[in-house]
């Protein structure tokens, strides 16, 4: 039996080198490992056991701090709304400087002299940017919700004027920890401090939750957490104190805001600690589904992280759980028994030391992984490093002389077997050079012929690889110009369109094309699919495109020049088997009015945010290059300010996850309504990203969406 070259010198060098190898480290390492794990455990036992005393100090700690910090909000809270009842119904309104109204904290002329930006206010935007905001430490700022006239509640706010002071001494004593302070009245009167602007238009304190439960306290301070601040979409906590006339009637509540971040005070930790740990407020509370007892998260670090939350969606409400149901189950009976006290659990998949301290309301917890707390386990691992490194000095040893050997052996023994791959690799520089015509004229009668045959083949198939390589790189370039390179600039609309490829070309096409007309500026919004893909759906769009480019210089209704161009594609695809379907749209400057023909595409989708309601741009109309002469028709209607419309091509709603499940219309209606308050370039990314997450196979058909916002 004939036995490869291949085989022979694979034995032979696997053999003399990574047999003695592997018998030398194998014996010796795993001696040594035995050892230094053995003294690893024991010494990571006694450090988990002393940093979980000083972990459960702290916890107690942070809960005294916070429960100090809590009180001294309330009785803000409480001195607050004692100050707006002594003023609302005792002191007489005297006449003062005018109040200055939040809309006017972004307008320099009529916002108050001084207002400026200070540490710690800024908002973040729905696009994740940090924007700073105005502030004046010298004056409130007032509030009022939709439909709430000035003149009706303007002696309130003369009353209220006077709190400035008590605003002041209380900010003033809270600065470490109140964020805003507030009075909301029954009247829809608002006042907060320091001044400040940024409310959403709909805003109504009347409406909030924390406002709510303030109403049904009966006198008590309540405190509601989390929920996000309108102003910065910072998470916070509010402490709110009902404010009531002289008979006992609710007529308003005062409250201060603390931001969650300056709750749990998770910087100071991670400095003692490490980035790893966290720290929560947890109530104890019996989870209906299950019937156990469950930790529900009222703060935690990830609330304050970030500020990319609407002020009315709220913070989703969240538990602490542990994958180790077990040990969760024994933290719940070691609270139930201790004030405090320390677990080991995990958390997150990650081996962690858990420490709580309670109180008769809540719980502080802080959780720490046990690998931040194993470094003296490491010392004791490097005093190893040493032994290990003299056994790998004895097992290279061995190894560098049986290398020795071996090479010695393949030195003489390859001079005869090696002189084809010299020759091999020669003609492969010479590929590399460009030289296709290189060839190995040799025959070695065993295996290798193989692998000669191969190379001689590489060199022509190589040379016509390029060749189509190059031709599809400056189509791809061609059909790139072709596209819009810049959104169309036309008032009373917002337009974005974009495309993907499945291939470097192909016959998905979108354009803004300016249309001659006597009564006014008219953009022709144009979204076509060509049957099929690549080179040859790339050419027929290109021909499409010229066509209507032509015509759009020649006044025309649009179901004519429509119907020309399928006359023109008609006679060039007869007997090819490809059309082309369109949805053609023009766009009138100035006015609401838009006019369309439907050429065999799906309806454009027209969204209306105001009734949350979906429709279509539909009507009748036939592919292109399909059938000569054929008879289109022309539609319109008025588009209102802020609806939407979305053409976009198949692609789209037939994209396949993994599972071979299509992307589905409800999934791009979900996407629109989500994102209907952004921009029209916003949506159509947003509609391109989540079809490109979801493709789970790679993108199989190319993808063109338009988007038309009314402003």
């Amino acid at each position: 039996m004939k036995v490869s070259i291949r085989i022979k010198f694979f034995v032979v060098l696997l053999a003399f080198s990574l047999g003695p190898i592997f018998i030398s480290r194998g014996i010796t390492m795993r001696a040594a490992q035995k050892m230094a794990d053995e003294v690893s455990e024991k010494a990571r036992i006694e450090l988990l056991d002393i940093v979980s005393a000083e972990l459960e100090y702290n916890a107690v700690s942070l809960l005294a701090i916070l429960d100090a910090k809590g009180d001294a909000m309330m009785i803000g809270a409480r001195m607050l709304a004692q100050r707006v009842e002594h003023f609302l119904e005792w002191q007489s309104p005297e006449a003062g400087s005018p109040p200055y109204f939040s809309n006017g904290f972004a307008d320099t002329d009529s916002g108050p002299a001084g207002a400026g930006y200070a540490d710690g206010y800024v908002r973040e935007t729905m696009g994740g940017k940090i924007r700073p905001i105005k502030i004046s430490l010298e004056h409130s700022a007032y509030y009022l919700p939709p439909g709430v006239i000035r003149a009706d509640v303007a002696d309130q706010i003369t009353r209220l004027q006077g709190l400035l002071p008590s605003f002041k001494e209380i900010y003033g004593e809270l600065k470490d920890t109140a964020y805003w302070l507030h009075v909301g009245l029954e009247s829809g009167v608002y006042a907060t401090y320091p001044g400040h602007g940024n409310f959403p238009m709909m805003y109504d304190h009347r409406n909030q939750e924390w406002y709510k439960r303030t109403r049904q306290a009966l006198g008590a301070s309540v405190w509601t957490t989390p929920i996000v601040d309108p102003s910065t979409h910072m998470v916070v906590a509010t402490v709110g104190h009902s404010v009531r006339d002289e008979t006992g009637r609710f007529i308003g509540t005062a409250s201060l805001d603390v931001p969650i971040s300056v709750m749990l005070d998770e910087a100071d930790l991670k400095s003692r600690w490490s980035g790893d740990i966290r720290s929560f407020m947890v109530q104890r509370i019996s989870d209906d589904k299950s019937g156990d007892d469950g930790l529900l998260i009222l703060a935690q670090q990830e609330h304050g992280e970030g500020g990319r939350r609407h002020w009315m969606s709220g913070v989703e409400q969240d538990w602490l759980v542990s994958g180790d149901s077990g040990g969760f189950k024994n933290l719940m009976q070691i609270m139930t028994e201790k004030t405090s006290g320390v677990v080991h659990l995990s958390y997150r998949g990650k081996p962690s030391v858990w420490a709580f301290a309670s109180n008769e309301y809540f719980s502080f917890m802080l959780i720490v992984p046990e690998s931040v707390v194993s470094k003296l386990p490491d010392e004791v691992v490097g005093s190893l490093t040493g032994l290990f490194a003299r056994m790998r000095d004895i097992s290279s040893i061995i190894s560098g002389v049986m290398l020795i050997i071996t090479g010695l052996i393949a030195w003489f023994g390859s001079r005869a077997i090696t002189r084809p791959i010299l020759v091999m690799a020669e003609g492969a520089r010479r590929l590399a050079r460009g030289d296709f015509s290189a060839r190995m004229p040799m025959r070695m009668g065993d295996e290798r012929d193989i692998l000669i045959d191969s190379f001689n083949e590489m060199g022509p198939q190589l040379k016509e690889h390029l060749r189509i390589s190059k031709d599809l790189e400056l189509a791809q370039e061609v059909q790139k110009l072709l596209l819009p390179r810049t959104e169309p600039r036309i008032s009373g609309y917002d337009v974005s369109g974009g495309i993907a490829y499945c291939d470097q070309t192909g016959g998905d096409y979108y354009d803004f094309i300016e249309v001659r007309s006597e009564s006014g500026r008219i953009c022709g919004v144009v979204l076509g699919d060509v049957s099929g893909h690549g080179v040859p759906s790339s050419l027929v769009m290109a021909t499409a495109r010229g066509q209507l480019h032509s015509l759009s210089k020649v006044m025309m209704a649009p179901e004519v020049r429509i119907g020309a161009i399928n006359n023109f594609l008609s006679a060039d695809l007869d007997g090819t088997g490809r059309f082309l379907t369109m949805f053609y749209l023009l766009l009138e400057e100035d006015s609401n009015r838009i006019r369309w023909v439907r050429a065999g595409h799906d309806p454009a989708v027209r969204y209306t945010p105001e009734t949350d309601e979906f429709g279509e741009l539909g009507g009748e109309g036939l592919a292109l290059g399909v059938l000569p002469d054929f008879q289109f028709h022309g539609y319109e209607d008025i588009l209102e300010s802020g609806e939407i419309l979305v053409l976009a091509t198949d692609g789209v709603w037939e994209a396949r996850s993994s599972t071979s499940e299509m992307f589905g219309k409800k999934r791009m209606l979900a996407i629109i309504r989500e994102n209907a308050h952004k921009s029209a370039e916003s949506i159509q990314m947003a509609i391109m990203d989540g079809v490109s997450a979801y493709q789970g196979n790679g993108q199989e058909d190319d993808i063109a969406v338009v988007v038309i916002r009314k402003t």
